[in-house]
């Protein structure tokens, strides 16, 4: 009986370890959204989200959904911008159509664009001088327009920017008050606020970008790299094994967020992230 007795505790005890040995240890990575397919940061830390279902989220600093959005008209969101914490900006190209926001994710409704004087918008950026920046595929042209009006305020033509090759132009966005566009087969294209062509910045063959203090970071294969426009630098981190294949990375203090194929995934950031 006394066998049996001292058997049944030290089986109760196996059975209570990995239970206490669960709640000690921190998940290396958790999905926090599911279907998410778009993401950018405020400058409050919060995450903007656009999912495959076309709604869009505004999550804290560790993930946790805040508010929700979701538009009467089901879309596809092609690009998202959160840096104004105020005026958050979601862009439908299938729709030709763009939308503002405020923090607690209202909105009057969607704005259409007008073809006849935009064109067709492959991409379109908030400025911060108010007015929205449209990449016109039909005429190859980098437009700033008023949102009121549409009237193109001035034009930049690409076609000495990117001719002789072959181009994918997959995201823009205005830093600082430089317009940063990414080419898929090239390198990100730099430019001022007047629409100037500047510079082509070391960043080769990236999807989407993201900023950190002055540099500008994206994908890069299995790293993560990080120029800074201005004093030419560049450097390498190595991705964590989790998020090897996302193109969308985001340092947010001491977490990262990445986007694969099943969602918006969150963990703590590296030591060796943290420090640089």
């Amino acid at each position: 009986m006394r066998a049996s007795f001292h058997i049944l505790l030290f089986t109760a005890f196996l059975l209570t370890v990995p239970l206490f040995y669960g709640m000690g240890q921190e998940r290396k990575d958790s999905l926090i959204l599911e279907g998410a397919t778009q993401i950018s940061l405020t400058r409050q830390g919060q995450l903007l989200v656009a999912t495959d279902k076309s709604s869009l989220f505004l999550l804290d600093s560790l993930g946790k959904v805040q508010y929700q959005f979701s538009p009467r008209r089901p879309a596809r969101v092609h690009l998202l911008e959160g840096w104004n914490g105020l005026r958050l900006f979601a862009f439908y190209r299938d729709f030709q159509e763009f939308i503002f926001l405020d923090r607690f994710l209202l909105a009057d409704g969607t704005l259409s664009l007008d073809p006849e004087k935009t064109g067709y918008a492959r991409l379109m950026a908030p400025s911060q001088d108010g007015n929205l920046w449209v990449l016109d595929e039909s005429s190859f042209q980098l437009k700033k327009i008023d949102p009121q009006s549409q009237k193109t305020i001035f034009s930049t033509p690409l076609d000495l920017v990117l001719s002789g090759k072959q181009y994918d132009l997959s995201f823009m966005r205005e830093y600082q008050n430089q317009l940063y566009v990414a080419d898929r087969q090239g390198k990100v294209l730099m430019f001022d606020q007047m629409g100037n062509f500047k510079k082509k910045l070391p960043l080769e063959n990236c999807e989407w970008l993201a900023f950190h203090g002055e540099e500008v970071y994206a994908v890069e294969q299995d790293s993560l790299a990080f120029f800074h426009p201005f004093f030419l630098r560049k450097r390498k981190l190595a991705l964590p094994p989790q998020v090897k294949g996302t193109t969308r990375f985001l340092l947010s203090g001491n977490q990262i967020f990445w986007i694969q194929k099943d969602g918006l995934h969150r963990m703590n950031a590296p030591d060796w992230m943290k420090n640089h």
